[in-house]
């Protein structure tokens, strides 16, 4: 499991009279990093949009690769076009990859720099080097994060703002590396907090008609929350102690599925399993208490319901066993199942449909579904 997690949030809006933004954000993962992607197409509308576009989809898809960052920003500079008339590139790009690690390789070309807030509270500007490629002038960075530091990136569009307006000269990048001194310490690295702020005060100082397209991402390296979940007995009686061990000494939000499961667990941890009774008008199965643990539910109804609800949707209003679930895994980065694989006794003539019995099925089913929303989940079978 991965020990470190970025948090990425962005906030966007377009130029006054467009129905589209001409900025573009794109976000790509790789095994070992974590590359975004900002473009600013010249101009506004369709046009800059569809520029912007190619320029995030190209610069995610070469960092992917093994290429490097000099063979990166080569195929990007060939790639982009360029004004016969001004001599300028119809977009410019900031592409950042940050491993799992912390190192980060960042390249700029014709945007605003990129902002670093230093424990996700103290702003300073990303330290660069120029390098010519191709006749082009780029900004390239080589630095390290630390847990708690969150990258800002943002376009034209909020360095502008309030242009020949509120502020004749606009907001400027010393302007906002001051609003980020003040407001940042109270948001305490909150992505999505901070790029709002950042983008609703452009739209301030634009009078809510924008002169031109705006984008904020914030990203947010952090240390990675885990989940450990237990369900079902093992195949063996003998596996019993192995299990539980494994299920006890790993770290993170602790959940337990089954009824069986959770009276094993009380009765090797010696304390009492108690009944929960937030849930006892719903659908599903009551859940119990057992000191320690997170979350204490029953088993393959429950399991079977939270993969529903992430198929299609929780109903509006509903609270139960299987959305308390579904609130700590999505909560995690890294999820590892821990299944047991004896057939239930409970489960015989119930007329229900043989697959719901499967616990390993269940477990599998659900976990793809997590995988699918960027989890890192393990599966381990007793």
């Amino acid at each position: 499991m991965k020990r470190y997690a970025l948090d990425i949030a962005t906030r966007q809006f377009q130029k006054h009279g467009e129905d589209i933004a001409g900025d573009a954000v794109r976000v790509a993962q790789t095994p070992d990093s974590t590359i975004i992607s900002v473009s600013d197409g010249l101009g506004s509308g369709v046009k800059a949009n569809v520029l912007a576009t190619l320029t995030v989809e190209v610069a995610c898809g070469l960092s992917q690769g093994d290429l490097s960052l000099q063979d990166i920003v080569e195929t990007l500079i060939a790639t982009l076009p360029v004004c016969k008339w001004r001599n300028i590139a119809y977009s410019t790009f900031s592409v950042v990859r940050i491993y799992d690690t912390g190192r980060v390789t960042l390249a700029e070309y014709d945007c605003p720099p990129t902002l670093k807030l230093a424990g996700g509270i103290r702003p300073e500007f990303v330290e660069t080097f120029e390098r010519t490629v191709m006749d082009r002038n780029i900004r390239v960075a080589y630095f390290q994060m630390q847990p708690g530091d969150v990258l800002v990136q943002y376009t034209d569009g909020i360095v502008w703002a309030g242009v020949g307006q509120k502020l004749p000269m606009g907001w400027q990048e010393d302007g906002i590396f001051q609003f980020l001194s003040a407001t940042a310490p109270a948001l305490r690295g909150d992505c999505a907090a901070q790029a709002n702020r950042l983008a609703e005060q452009a739209l301030e100082y634009w009078e809510g008609a924008p002169g031109d397209d705006g984008t904020v991402v914030c990203a947010r390296y952090r240390k990675a929350r885990h989940a450990v979940l237990l369900t079902g007995p093992p195949s063996s009686p003998d596996r019993l102690p192995a299990m539980l061990q494994d299920f006890l000494g790993r770290e993170g939000t602790r959940l337990v599925c089954g009824g069986t499961t959770a009276h094993l667990l009380a009765r090797h941890l010696d304390v009492p399993l108690e009944v929960d009774d937030r849930f006892l008008d719903s659908d599903l199965p009551p859940g119990g208490k057992i000191q320690g643990m997170d979350l204490v539910t029953e088993g393959i109804l429950t399991l079977t319901r939270a993969g529903e609800y992430l198929r299609r949707g929780i109903p509006a209003g509903r609270s139960d066993a299987a959305t308390c679930l579904l609130d700590h895994l999505m909560d995690a980065d890294g999820i590892t199942f821990l299944v047991g694989t004896a057939r239930n006794p409970a489960h015989q003539n119930t007329g229900l449909p043989e697959s719901i019995f499967l616990r390993r099925v269940v477990a599998e089913e659900l976990a793809a579904q997590l995988r699918e929303r960027g989890k890192e989940v393990d599966l381990v079978f007793y």
